[in-house]
């Protein structure tokens, strides 16, 4: 169930999330003191790659590839990056090195020409945008006929319901705040950060406007659905 509304005006979109990389740094997801939150990241980048067969030749691009956390697991075709936020872009040329090809640019007006790419791996992202649909317009615009992009989400519903059952217990700051990276942790990231709480036929209903869904992978496991990681084939 969609439980909240964009409130950002797009002028005012780039510069709001900046300060929200900057306060809720996603590359301290994958590097967090808590175990079970650095299983569920790898699980979810495993999940990707397992979904998605790159050749040599290819072109690869993520879209919101923050600090590069996945792609750089990417060990061949052509490799590009794009993310709107000039903060976390350094943190990935300085983990990728000269490995791909970096820039800044909007999700939801990408600077690409048309059937460039083979692959696009977009995760975690759609959810913080003012428009997932149009995001998912530009990057059926970029692929190739038989391109296939990769898709992740997260379960808002499951995720308030552990979080506050974690506060219930009297153990979340201690989990997630005290032992983290940040300086705080919302009850529902939906409150802050996430602009769209869809449950996941929602988010099937919109990818389905521009792609074929062939795979859903619920990631850690099919009984604890925290994320799920979407295999999209184009529609021909």
């Amino acid at each position: 169930m969609n439980t909240s509304t964009p409130r950002i005006r797009p002028e005012q979109f780039k510069e709001w999330n900046e300060r929200m990389v900057k306060k809720y740094d996603p590359d301290s997801f994958h590097h967090h003191p808590c175990r079970f939150v650095r299983f569920i990241e790898r699980k979810r980048v495993k999940a990707i790659f397992e979904l998605i067969n790159i050749n040599k030749d290819d072109r690869i691009i993520e879209i919101g590839c923050g600090a590069g956390n996945v792609i750089e697991n990417v060990t061949t075709g052509k490799l590009f990056g794009m993310d709107i936020s000039a903060f976390i872009l350094s943190k990935a040329k300085r983990r990728l090195n000269e490995r791909a090809h970096l820039f800044q640019a909007d999700a939801q007006y990408l600077p690409c020409k048309d059937q460039v790419f083979v692959q696009v791996i977009c995760s975690e992202v759609l959810e913080h945008l003012l428009d997932p649909s149009s995001a998912l317009d530009e990057i059926a615009r970029i692929l190739e006929k038989q391109g296939v992009a990769i898709i992740s989400i997260p379960n808002e519903s499951m995720i308030n319901r552990i979080k506050s059952f974690l506060m219930r217990i009297g153990i979340f700051k201690w989990l997630l705040q005290k032992n983290g990276d940040y300086q705080e942790m919302p009850e529902r990231m939906d409150d802050e950060w996430h602009l769209h709480a869809f449950g996941l036929q929602e988010w099937v209903n919109l990818f389905e406007k521009f792609f074929s869904v062939t795979r859903v992978k619920k990631i850690p496991f099919s009984f604890l659905p925290l994320r799920y990681v979407v295999r999209l084939e184009k529609i021909q």
